[in-house]
């Protein structure tokens, strides 16, 4: 089971990237880094921190988070992670969070090489 840090750090690194990439740039550590430091006005070693698994407050888990339009809520006392497209949330195609339409990602799925998937 993924933990509160791992699926926020999933979230940034898989936005990151994707912004890199629609510039043109390479989607390195370093380029995601400084990106998302620029963006949500954390400082870049915290910013480091947080994309290499490592300590950092709530304040800045809560601002990255926002950044990926995301927001924390407790669930059996445990913060859990939810989506949260405000109106400072560059949201995707189909107004989501999600850089893609809904019929986009389905197409992607029946389309991916699974055998089980199949029948």
């Amino acid at each position: 089971m993924m933990t509160f840090r791992q699926n926020l750090r999933l979230f940034l690194w898989a936005r990151a990237q994707h912004r890199l990439r629609q510039e043109g740039w390479p989607a390195t550590f370093s380029a995601a880094a400084e990106l998302i430091a620029g963006a949500t006005k954390v400082d870049l070693q915290k910013v480091r921190a947080t994309l290499g698994g490592g300590f950092s407050t709530h304040e800045t888990q809560s601002r990255m988070a926002r950044w990926c339009g995301l927001k924390f809520v407790p669930k059996h006392g445990a913060p859990v992670l939810v989506a949260d497209p405000t109106d400072a949330f560059e949201r995707g195609p189909g107004g989501g969070i999600a850089p893609f339409e809904p019929e986009e990602l389905r197409r992607r799925f029946k389309e991916r090489d699974c055998p089980h998937e199949r029948a």
